[in-house]
């Protein structure tokens, strides 16, 4: 039943559904991607990459409330969620009526759209344009949506990868330069890696209630035991994969500044080993396991600036430009927080 709430619990209850935070984490590498464009002394179309960057919240926000109205039903039946996992909870909640993240979910996919045609047909941003949005949208709708529900058959993890790895790096890289490019599509392997260690963490206290909803996701398919040793296997060779890849070109400063990473991968690697999965070290595991896949993309974030930084072609005003957008989207992590923080006592 839908509560009656005021309409600042209102509006923070459509802030909590839109969850700004993993909106922002599918921004970031989209940004990172643009960030490698201009270190190679490409200059950067300020005005695309603002545009496109608003494209990509709407393609997070329509996959985040599409999960929300499709995943109703296992949202209903869990009771041992999380912070990080089980959804935003607003509409088992009755915060919010269920047709209201459907429409609002159409809504982002007709802005998306309107914007691709925009990037394609005014700035020409290049003939993969529209094929790089529409693969998104498709990926972010049926994560949960029927026929494909991604997520429901053990594939939801591998579609995140890809999408929210190469698929959201190269576009960015892509709608700045026209091509594709080799170190931009490595770079984004370790990232693609650590969101999806997220992802498969973060399912781990929803099994029981995906479970019975019909969900087989990786989780669900191997258990904790077989999911900790997944989980400590991908870790170790998301860190080996970003040494690895020096060895082709990119910077190897990165794999000095690694170093810094190693230890928190460690922690999580002894975490799992330790306590396999149990109910209380999952949350902790959750946030320790976000903040390794945020380092992972401000490493190299850094590391192309520093590159960048001695190119001669390189704009510092476009540094500027996409320092803003950066800190625009790390901001929309904070406001999520406090978002939350005032409806805490409503969601269930």
């Amino acid at each position: 039943m839908e509560q009656s709430l005021t309409r600042q619990q209102r509006l923070q209850a459509w802030l909590i559904m839109l969850r700004l935070g993993p909106t922002a984490r599918g921004v970031l590498p989209f940004l990172l991607g643009a960030t490698i464009a201009w270190s190679q002394g490409n200059p950067i179309n300020w005005a695309v990459l603002v545009i496109s960057s608003i494209g990509v919240i709407c393609v997070m926000e329509m996959t985040f409330l599409i999960n929300d109205y499709y995943d109703y039903e296992a949202d209903v039946l869990n009771r041992t969620f999380h912070r990080l996992s089980g959804g935003s909870r607003i509409l088992p909640s009755g915060l919010l009526p269920q047709c209201s993240a459907l429409k609002a979910a159409y809504g982002c996919i007709i802005i998306a759209g309107v914007i691709g045609l925009i990037l394609h047909f005014y700035y020409k941003t290049g003939p993969y344009t529209i094929p790089l949005g529409t693969l998104a949208l498709f990926i972010g709708y049926f994560y949960t949506a029927k026929p494909f529900r991604f997520s429901y058959h053990g594939l939801g993890e591998i579609a995140i990868w890809f999408a929210c790895g190469w698929l959201a790096t190269i576009s960015g890289y892509y709608l700045q330069t026209g091509r594709f490019d080799k170190v931009a599509t490595l770079v984004s392997f370790p990232g693609a890696t650590s969101v999806f260690l997220l992802i498969l963490v973060n399912e781990i206290p929803d099994v029981a209630s995906d479970s019975l909803a019909g969900k087989r996701n990786l989780a669900v398919r191997l258990g904790k035991e077989k999911t900790a040793w997944l989980y400590n296997i991908l870790l170790t060779l998301c860190y080996l994969n970003i040494i690895a890849i020096v060895f082709f070109e990119v910077p190897k400063v990165s794999a000095f500044l690694s170093l810094i990473i190693l230890p928190f991968i460690i922690i999580n690697i002894l975490t799992v080993t330790k306590q396999r999965l149990g109910d209380k070290s999952l949350e902790p595991l959750s946030m320790k396991t976000m903040l390794i896949d945020h380092l992972i993309t401000i490493l190299y974030v850094i590391v192309f600036i520093t590159v960048g930084w001695g190119f001669e072609l390189a704009a510092i005003s476009d540094l500027i430009i996409i320092g803003i957008l950066f800190l625009l989207i790390f901001a929309l992590e904070g406001l999520s927080f406090l978002s939350a923080s005032g409806l805490k006592k409503f969601i269930r």
